[in-house]
């Protein structure tokens, strides 16, 4: 009896280690569907301003701070998703080049714009994406490689 004491505890401790693990991706992987993912696109009046909403929609366009660069992905969840198992090369680390093109709109901040009015230029292509993966979810966007 005296020697299950230690395995349980083991075992507990593995379990609890293991919860930890699921809920830090749980978070990242939040973290970049509300900073990468839109889909389908977000219908809005005026095309050149897609970026300008977006970003104050999803928190990156704020009173005090603009992010300088972002990119949406308008594809759904699952082949995004994808890039992380079969749908993906490896690279280094634990990053993977897509094997297939997205449909994306990159956001860059306009020069002179600064908070609380950010302004953002709005570019769209079909490109590969590379992205960093945890437990098999997309956790950070890292680049777009043109065709």
């Amino acid at each position: 009896m005296a020697q299950r004491g230690p395995r349980l505890r083991t075992a507990m401790s593995f379990l609890l280690l293991a919860a930890c693990l699921a809920v830090a991706t749980a978070k990242s992987y939040q973290k970049f569907l509300m900073e990468h993912f839109d889909y389908p696109m977000s219908n809005v009046p005026d095309p050149q301003r897609y970026c300008d909403l977006l970003m104050k929609r999803r928190n990156m366009a704020t009173s005090h701070h603009c992010k300088h660069l972002n990119t949406f992905v308008h594809a759904d969840t699952s082949q995004i998703i994808s890039v992380c198992g079969e749908g993906g090369e490896p690279l280094t680390g634990d990053l993977r080049e897509s094997v297939d093109s997205f449909p994306l709109t990159l956001c860059k901040l306009k020069r002179g714009s600064w908070a609380p009015d950010c302004r953002y230029g709005v570019a769209t292509g079909v490109e590969k994406i590379v992205i960093a993966c945890e437990n098999g979810f997309p956790v950070h966007l890292e680049t777009e490689i043109p065709n």
